[in-house]
């Protein structure tokens, strides 16, 4: 196995094309042939996290979609990238998608239709058994849980596996990144009740979460950072997470499982609305 993620043949239609960098444009002209490269641009004391990677942005991109350096080394380059939600925020500069809140807004729209359809799934019970029983402990993050719910139920809908993108090990248990190509996340115990995730890239730990749902997006997020492809077994999971409830449109056509789907839940919210209406 190769021991780098599989790259895209071509950058996907929503990627920025970084221009060139001014400060080496201009070193160029002054004659400063031991300009540092964009790649290497160093944040300086006062200047806040949001700020560095606005202003490293176009250096960034050409650095990780040009050069297709290794995790270990974007991660050594710009070690403030794996920090808080600069992940998201990263996707967000990309795309000019807020993924926290789209991924929030359809969770919200068609959390009960999700359900629905997945109590007619064997293999989703025992995720379904485990949301109502924490909701039941934690009444008040009831919203929170509705979500966690909904996005570990896409694969199952998918007819696809949620351990092949969330893998539950013992709370004690140490991480073995060893074998992990693919962006994978690492739950110190169920999921449900795990409080540290950890996201797991070309064999590198690159961030541990709190939230599941944060560390959840930045897994979705991770692929279009690196312009990775989808993996062979999540290629419908991840589709219906990009292009329905992302809305995030690359090119290419929505796979008919996933539109199938999606058609089944408008249907199932059509449905429910009508029967939630005043007589």
């Amino acid at each position: 196995m190769s021991s780098t993620g599989k790259h895209k043949s071509a950058m996907m239609s929503a990627e920025v094309t970084p221009g060139p960098s001014t400060d080496v444009e201009k070193a160029i002209a002054e004659g400063d042939t031991n300009a540092s490269p964009p790649s290497k641009k160093i944040k300086t004391e006062t200047e806040d996290t949001n700020s560095y990677m606005k202003r490293t942005f176009d250096a960034r991109r050409s650095f990780i979609t040009v050069e297709l350096p290794p995790i270990i080394e974007v991660k050594e380059t710009y070690p403030e990238l794996f920090t808080d939600k600069q992940i998201m925020m990263e996707f967000q500069r990309i795309t000019d998608i807020d993924l926290d809140i789209s991924l929030q807004r359809y969770c919200v729209d068609h959390k009960q239709d999700i359900s629905d359809m997945c109590r007619r799934i064997p293999s989703a019970k025992d995720i379904l058994t485990q949301a109502e029983m924490v909701k039941k402990e934690i009444p008040a993050l009831e919203p929170y849980w509705d979500m966690v719910v909904s996005l570990c139920l896409i694969p199952y809908m998918m007819k696809e596996n949620l351990c092949d993108m969330v893998i539950e090990i013992g709370e004690d248990e140490q991480v073995d990144p060893k074998g992990k190509i693919v962006p994978v996340l690492i739950s110190k115990g169920k999921v449900f009740s795990s409080d540290e995730f950890i996201l797991v890239v070309e064999e590198e730990i690159v961030q541990v979460f709190e939230e599941f749902t944060i560390a959840f997006a930045s897994l979705f997020a991770t692929y279009w950072i690196f312009n990775m492809e989808y993996p062979d077994t999540l290629l419908n999971t991840y589709n219906f997470i990009q292009k329905v409830m992302v809305n995030l449109k690359d090119g290419s056509g929505l796979p008919n499982l996933c539109r199938e789907i999606q058609q089944k839940l408008i249907k199932l919210g059509k449905t429910r609305s009508n029967k939630e209406k005043p007589k």
